[in-house]
This record gives C-alpha cells, structure tokens and sequence, in this order.
C-alpha cells in the first residue's frame, strides 16, 4: 500500500507552536520510557483505550521521567480553529540532568498513522534546565520515509518549563 501524505489534515509542524511554552506537568522518578507503547505508533492498535496518552505515562526504571504539554491553536482537518496539544516526555539521567531520551506528538493529530507526528529526541548532550529551547533536542521523526527534508526535522521552537 503506498502512503500518500496529505498537508490539510492536521497543523503544520513547521509554522505551528512558535515560541510555545511546554510546561512541566510530571516528574517521575525510577522510571523509564515505555518503549513497546511508542513502537506501536505504526499501528491502528495505539487508537485503542487510550493507547496514545498512556505511551506517555512512564514504568519503572532507572532514570527519571519529565512529561510537558504546551496548548496551541491551529487548523483542523475540517478548516475549523482547535486547541491542539503537544505532549513531551523525556528520560533523564537522574545524577547527571543528561536528556537520553525522549518523544513528541500532537494528542489531536488526524492523519492515520500516529507515528506520522511522532519525533524523537537525537542530540543526547543536553542536560534538562529551565528554559531550553526545544529545537537543541534536535528531534527528528520517528518514520522518514515518505518526508521531505523540510519535514523530518521538528522545528517548534518551543521552550520547557521545569516549574509546576
């Protein structure tokens, strides 16, 4: 089956979000990334009870968990304006501050499969501190398959929030 991307269906990941706030609402201490919920990205089966946001909720594990939403307004599918929400989780090295890790997706994001929102952390030299800019993370999508170049990069330019 080719797939084919289509622009109209969600908000546009490269004019969307600038200089959005991404705020602190977790921290999880002993936890780590649940990985087997984020390979299932490529799959219908993430749609299921809540799939999406619990890939965002941490196990158990050596490391600590930080989860950030920041709110935007963008337009739907249906050429109406929304709130959408990007989510952020990021593993951390809990001595160091060291990001190993980390995922974003748009929650409301329309446009089957999910993992065609889905970016991942790739620069691993960051430490977690107020105000970084999300762009240093270097996020890249997870699927680059059918991307432009212009795509496969996420350029938000948001800013974390370490303050509850």
């Amino acid at each position: 089956m080719l797939l084919v991307r289509s622009f109209y269906l969600a908000p546009s990941k490269t004019r969307k979000n600038n200089g959005c706030t991404l705020k602190r609402v977790g921290k999880s201490e002993h936890s780590d990334l649940n990985y087997s919920a984020f390979r299932q990205f490529d799959s219908f089966e993430i749609y299921k009870d809540n799939g999406i946001k619990k890939a965002f909720e941490p196990i158990q594990g050596n490391f600590d968990i930080y989860f950030f939403i920041s709110a935007f307004t963008g337009d739907s599918f249906d050429g109406t304006r929304k709130t959408f929400h990007d989510y952020l989780i990021l593993k951390v090295n809990a001595k160091t501050e060291a990001i190993i890790d980390g995922f974003q997706y748009t929650l409301e994001w329309a446009e089957p499969p999910p993992i065609s929102d889905l970016y991942r952390v790739t620069d691993k030299t960051r430490k977690l501190s107020d105000g970084i800019n999300l762009n240093q993370l270097q996020m890249t999508h997870v699927e680059i398959a059918y991307l432009t170049e212009e795509e496969k990069v996420l350029k938000d330019h948001g800013v974390l929030k370490l303050k509850e």
